[in-house]
């Protein structure tokens, strides 16, 4: 069952408000891709076997794919975000929560040795079980994960952010979740209420300056997954939302697992680059088939001849870290 009621579109769409980016409100926006919905539930079929039609409103037939100008974020409108019941099914799926991840490793390393921390959509625990001490607990959506969390002995609850007194904790992670949702001003206000004064805010996204903004066929970077593409300029403005002040943001360099998927991604952006961006990255149909496929080629090919990753690429993610300022 999803959670976005059945709307009469041409009743409701707001074409000037659908166009305001959700993290700066500036209309100052263009349109990169028009995203068919029916195309992206083709990518879910194919890739993991589930069906997600029912996460968008009846009656949509496509997403405009926009580009903020102003804070540099990319998003999708009409926003459209995953249920549970979509969150529970990519539970089951093989992965999806990652044991180790890059950000879990740059956090550590900045805390100390037992720091009172909250781990906002936490998953299966995996990062709160890395944290040294007594004083830390996670918030997690997904009640499948809650359940497992808990079996490990860690102290995770699918209580709100927003349920959460003032001043409730020193530090607090948004891993890999600002991508997830539909109003990201409001949550980073509420992780800087939740912070104490000079308190710290770690936030990591898929860097989309990277090689995961130029996959082809990726429904994972696609509502109801992500609403929202994130880049590291966009984090800037995060400032003008919040008490927050911007201490650092730190770029995932490529690790030799991940090889393939640049190469990929890198011969989809050439062509991209000849087309003018004019070449859909999630059309579905024979021409982008045939495109995917010789990509795959060529980057297995490729990271054959040439195994080792270039010094300047980028992985996957990003980190920002923010202080709360005195308010």
């Amino acid at each position: 069952m999803s959670s976005v009621p059945s709307l009469n579109l041409t009743e409701v769409r707001n074409p000037v408000a659908e166009a305001a980016c959700p993290l700066c409100v500036s209309i100052d926006t263009r349109q990169v891709e028009s995203v068919r919905v029916a195309d992206i539930d083709s990518e879910y079929r194919r890739q993991f076997g589930i069906g997600v039609l029912d996460e968008f409103p009846t009656g949509l037939q496509s997403l405009s794919w926009r580009h903020c100008n102003a804070c540099r974020l990319d998003f999708f409108s009409p926003m459209v975000t995953g249920s549970s019941a979509f969150y529970a099914s990519l539970a089951r799926t093989p992965g999806y929560y990652t044991p180790s991840r890059w950000e879990f490793d740059e956090t550590v390393r900045r805390l100390p040795a037992e720091p009172d921390l909250i781990d906002v959509g936490c998953g299966d625990g995996h990062f709160l079980r890395r944290v040294p001490g007594q004083k830390k607990r996670g918030l997690e959506f997904n009640p499948e994960a809650v359940r497992r969390a808990r079996l490990q002995g860690l102290h995770v609850t699918q209580d709100a952010l927003e349920s959460l007194p003032d001043g409730s904790a020193d530090f607090l992670t948004l891993f890999e979740v600002l991508e997830h949702v539909a109003q990201p001003a409001a949550l980073v206000r509420e992780a800087a209420r939740v912070l104490r004064p000079g308190g710290r805010l770690f936030l990591s996204v898929p860097n989309n300056d990277a090689f995961v903004g130029s996959a082809i066929h990726d429904p994972m970077n696609a509502p109801p997954h992500h609403p929202l593409r994130w880049r590291p300029a966009a984090f800037a403005h995060l400032q003008e939302v919040a008490p927050l002040h911007l201490q650092s943001v730190t770029a995932e360099h490529l690790a030799p697992e991940q090889l393939y998927h640049f190469r990929r991604a890198g011969f989809i952006g050439a062509l991209r680059s000849l087309t003018g961006g004019r070449m859909p990255l999630h059309r579905v149909g024979p021409g982008m088939t045939a495109v995917r496929r010789t990509a795959n080629v060529w980057a297995l090919a490729l990271s054959r001849l040439a195994p080792t990753p270039p010094a300047a690429a980028l992985g996957p993610s990003i980190l920002a870290e923010l202080r709360r300022t005195d308010a």
